[in-house]
């Protein structure tokens, strides 16, 4: 009899603990099911956002170096003495001044300069991390670049006299694109604000769309249309296309700081140095140029932690 009740104690003590065996692992399994709903979400939030798209608006302050192309100098492709050596224009130039001798060209201007002008393109970022990216930036700018000439109208004999010194405007205009290949990096603050900096290479391309002075009004271009043979007036003349300018390359470094506002939107408002010369014959030399712009980004990184990075 005790043998009998020894074994019922038994076998009842085996089969609450396989119940409760069952009952850990239908919970683990339960909990288990219950963790991954509630990571899903959270590892989506804490993925790195890895394109940005961007759009530029900014100022662009090109080095001066290269404007002297367009101040009319004998050294020059385009030159006032290309104009003033023909016959059709010189005529039409001392009619227009009223001379009753002859017009000289005296001096030109040494130092000619850019305005500051308005510049716009777009980016592309591919994040490597929330620290590391890979960036391409392209800006399109107009330049222009104005001085005055200086001719003399009938000069006197006699040195005692006063000259009639005339004051004329020169004219150049030009378009750049720009593009940067650069790699950035983040610096990133405990709020939502971080910091970067851009390093890499530049490329440019410029060409040349007017080189003119002008009399009174009347644009005259310095631009040789005509080949070997020149103006003829009264002639229904064939005007070659002439293309001034070309492919470049330097060095470029951008920084700012950027700003997320709301979701996958934000600004980085920031500047940059390009180190390069241009395409324009004459002007060889490496130079310095900067600007500034508002870039509205979208796709921005936002202070989420990278999951690689904490692995």
């Amino acid at each position: 009899m005790k043998r009998l009740f020894t074994a019922a104690i038994l076998i009842c003590f085996i089969s609450s603990f396989n119940l409760s065996a069952q009952e850990r692992s239908v919970k683990e399994k339960f909990d288990q099911k219950k963790n991954l709903k509630t990571k899903e979400p959270e590892e989506k939030e804490n993925k790195v956002i890895r394109w940005n798209v961007g759009i530029n608006l900014g100022m662009y302050h090109a080095n001066n170096y290269s404007a002297n192309y367009y101040n009319g100098s004998p050294l020059n492709i385009n030159s006032v003495t290309y104009v003033m050596k023909n016959q059709y224009w010189y005529q039409a130039i001392k009619d227009s001044l009223h001379a009753s001798d002859t017009v000289i060209f005296k001096e030109y201007p040494l130092k000619m300069h850019y305005n500051i002008t308005m510049m716009a393109g777009f980016m592309l970022r591919y994040n490597i991390s929330r620290k590391y990216g890979v960036v391409i930036d392209v800006n399109y700018t107009q330049l222009k670049a104005e001085n005055v000439l200086t001719f003399a109208v009938d000069p006197p004999p006699n040195q005692n006299m006063f000259p009639d010194i005339r004051l004329m405007p020169v004219r150049g205009i030009e378009k750049r694109v720009h593009l940067d290949l650069l790699l950035q990096r983040n610096f990133l603050m405990k709020s939502k604000i971080y910091f970067f900096l851009q390093g890499g290479v530049n490329m440019n391309y410029v060409q040349v769309m007017k080189s003119s002075f002008y009399i009174n009004s009347q644009e005259y271009n310095m631009i040789n249309l005509y080949g070997s043979q020149g103006y003829m007036q009264g002639t229904n003349q064939q005007q070659y296309q002439t293309t001034q300018g070309g492919f470049s390359f330097g060095g470029a470094l951008h920084g700012g700081v950027g700003i997320p506002l709301a979701g996958i939107f934000g600004i980085e408002p920031g500047g940059f140095i390009d180190y390069n010369k241009v395409a324009l014959s004459g002007y060889a030399d490496y130079k310095v140029s900067f600007g500034f712009y508002l870039r509205i980004l979208f796709g921005n990184i936002l202070p989420r932690p990278d999951p690689d990075e904490e692995r």
